[in-house]
């Protein structure tokens, strides 16, 4: 019964690496000895339990979508008031550091989206999540009668999704034109006007 057990850790030792190596790297420069080396495998190793090199990029991009979004989740748990749940989740959902390893393999993935449908249907459904996300805040908030809405629920939280993910990639892209506390700023402004209530971080 020790083999299975051993399999599931060598795999979760190669997500790991392979993430690594991608945010250092870029998925364009990612090689099957930078995977190896990271994870103290050799590449006969790696091929043992991926052979497929775009299987295990898929298990990739699914292990830190599911990172981002339930950690994300979780940290809003504790919160009942909606503008704070707003709040905090604007701020968990803009990197704090440039090189955030999650956030880096999250764009770097996003963009085989284009060529394999299973990176697509993985992109789609942390957009669907995200945005229900904060539908149900913006939902909340107005049942409460905190909120103003200035548009249907779902409109606004797209919009937000998508400016949390135009701020993001310009910021893993390490634009200079651009900081972490101004895209925050940018995006809760946008949501104040669209709830009717101040919002700051």
């Amino acid at each position: 019964m020790a083999r299975p057990r051993n399999q599931e850790e060598r795999r979760r030792q190669l997500v790991e690496a392979t993430s690594v190596a991608i945010a250092d790297r870029g998925l364009s420069g990612l090689r099957l000895k930078h995977i190896a080396d990271l994870a103290g495998l050799s590449i006969g190793s790696v091929l043992y339990y991926y052979p497929d090199l775009d299987a295990l990029l898929v298990e990739v991009h699914e292990q830190v979508l599911q990172r981002f979004y339930y950690a994300r989740l979780g940290a809003l748990e504790g919160e009942t008031d909606p503008a704070r749940q707003l709040v905090d989740a604007v701020t968990r959902g803009v990197p704090e550091e440039l090189d955030d390893t999650t956030m880096r393999v999250i764009y770097e993935l996003h963009v085989a989206s284009a060529r394999d449908g299973r990176h697509a249907a993985l992109l789609t459904t942390l957009w669907e999540r995200e945005v229900s996300l904060y539908e149900s805040i913006l939902v909340r908030g107005a049942e409460s009668g905190e909120f103003a809405l200035r548009d249907e629920p779902r409109a606004i939280a797209e919009t937000v999704v998508a400016l949390e993910d135009a701020f993001d990639l310009h910021l893993t892209g390490r634009n200079a034109a651009l900081d972490r506390d101004v895209a925050v700023a940018r995006i809760l402004r946008y949501l104040a006007l669209a709830t009717g209530v101040p919002l700051t971080p």
